[in-house]
């Protein structure tokens, strides 16, 4: 009870000398409702007068001076929580004097309690918060039904954790419920526990947003505080929480090793695997763009794929690439991503143009970068396109310098002539607009 006292008092305080519930010249009248306190919504029901009196008006939400838009209505609902001031005003039958008389109507909120669950092995244990707005009054307890078929466990609140053993590791919902002394009507709160499949936490995502920012995402399975290390050194420290946890930093030191920690945590390692940066960079020269990154040899890379303005993909392997489907002041956007580890590690989009590559040279033939000969029907074969009366011979070179094909009929398919996947440099040979002879070294990727 000593909540609605306190509310009491803080209502009196508030209005001070606006109050104007007595005054000179004024009575007392008699106030009868059915109930003056109770949980959102609530409604206050006049249940009588007194019989002495006439013309009973009510200011359901009085705050403070004098009495106006009174209303004969005899319900009002409240539908926020609060406290408030009703106010009765009548008048005697014979004497026909004011009477005033006020009360004060309590409602309670129906706030959902935070529910924040650490697991360890068989044990779970919950830490309570019952956030308020200011005004609003606390809950004096909780109800905790653990979803094991156990009785609810009655907890005062607010409490320290409280620990709960199930027999079992079976998926569960657990329930709470608020109350107060004065009315058992608050709000439930629910969560789906699910204890941990695996030993040791797994970064699931780690995202290069920009220029040494990152954001790294893990399923949080045990609901522990956690570390985030880089290259083994504390970078920073989170509150934990069950479930999804998404989190970004800034760290300047170039391929840095990332890896999470939970603290106090019952997993056999408390330390995730990592996941590194690899430098990716981009540069311009007078042949194209030439794209590089660095291979940690701690963590192995799989899946390696480079787009290019978000729709070109090419899979890739090495620490380099070179881009010479590239025309001068032209704008080029460049994006990795890989798998290590169970992680997906995605690079920062860097964008280029690319401005050494001299505009009244630009080869009128264009070559494409990559084709896949796997008779899927997408760029099956590698077609020349572009100013073809201009085309004069194309070489295709392996890896030692020989020559694997050579094209002199500008619309000649080639099919890759079962030749093993990887980069194949070649020489294009073409006439300028001033009929002079031309060449220009580049690759070629084929992929399998």
């Amino acid at each position: 009870m000593h909540t609605v006292l306190f509310t009491i008092l803080s209502i009196s305080l508030a209005f001070g000398q606006n109050d104007q519930c007595i005054g000179p010249n004024i009575g007392t009248g008699a106030l009868y409702t059915q109930r003056t306190v109770g949980c959102v919504p609530f409604t206050v029901q006049i249940e009588k007068t007194d019989e002495n009196s006439t013309d009973n008006q009510y200011i359901f939400k009085y705050t403070g001076g004098p009495p106006v838009n009174a209303v004969t209505q005899r319900t009002y609902t409240y539908t926020q929580p609060g406290a408030y001031k009703l106010m009765q005003i009548s008048y005697r039958k014979d004497t026909k004097q004011e009477l005033r008389i006020c009360t004060i109507i309590t409602v309670l909120d129906t706030a959902h309690i935070e529910i924040n669950p650490k697991i360890c092995d068989n044990t779970i244990s919950l830490n309570l918060n019952d956030e308020r707005k200011n005004g609003t009054i606390p809950y004096d307890f909780c109800y905790i039904n653990w979803g094991d078929g156990s009785t609810s466990e009655k907890v005062n609140l607010p409490s320290v954790s409280i620990t709960h053993i199930y027999t079992d590791k079976s998926a569960r919902k657990i329930n709470v419920k608020g109350g107060y002394i004065v009315d058992n009507c608050g709000g439930t709160s629910s969560i789906n526990l699910q204890f941990p499949t695996i030993s040791e936490p797994k970064i699931q995502e780690l995202v290069k947003t920009g220029e040494n920012k990152f954001t790294l995402s893990f399923n949080n399975e045990t609901g522990d505080d956690y570390t985030v290390l880089a290259d083994g050194n504390v970078l920073l420290t989170q509150k934990g929480k069950l479930g999804q946890e998404r989190v970004s930093f800034e760290h300047n030191n170039i391929n840095a090793c990332y890896r999470v920690q939970l603290q106090n945590s019952c997993f056999t390692n408390t330390i995730s695997k990592e996941v590194c940066d690899i430098g990716f960079s981009v540069k311009s020269i007078i042949d194209g763009n030439e794209l590089m990154w660095s291979n940690p040899s701690r963590m192995p890379i799989k899946d390696f794929i480079l787009t290019k303005n978000n729709t070109i993909d090419i899979p890739l392997s090495g620490t380099s690439y070179p881009d010479n489907e590239v025309d001068c002041n032209e704008e080029v956007c460049y994006q990795v991503r890989f798998k290590t580890n169970e992680s997906v590690f995605i690079g920062e989009k860097l964008c280029i143009k690319n401005t050494m590559i001299p505009c009244g040279t630009l080869k009128p033939i264009h070559i494409p970068s990559a084709f896949s000969p796997n008779n899927d029907g997408i760029n099956d074969k590698l077609f020349l396109f572009g100013d073809l009366e201009k085309f004069i011979s194309l070489k295709i070179f392996n890896r030692r310098g020989h020559v694997v094909k050579q094209i002199d009929y500008p619309y000649e398919a080639w099919n890759g002539d079962d030749l093993p996947a990887g980069i194949y440099e070649y020489l294009l040979k073409f006439k300028t607009t001033s009929k002079q002879e031309n060449t220009l070294q580049g690759t070629i990727t084929l992929l399998k």
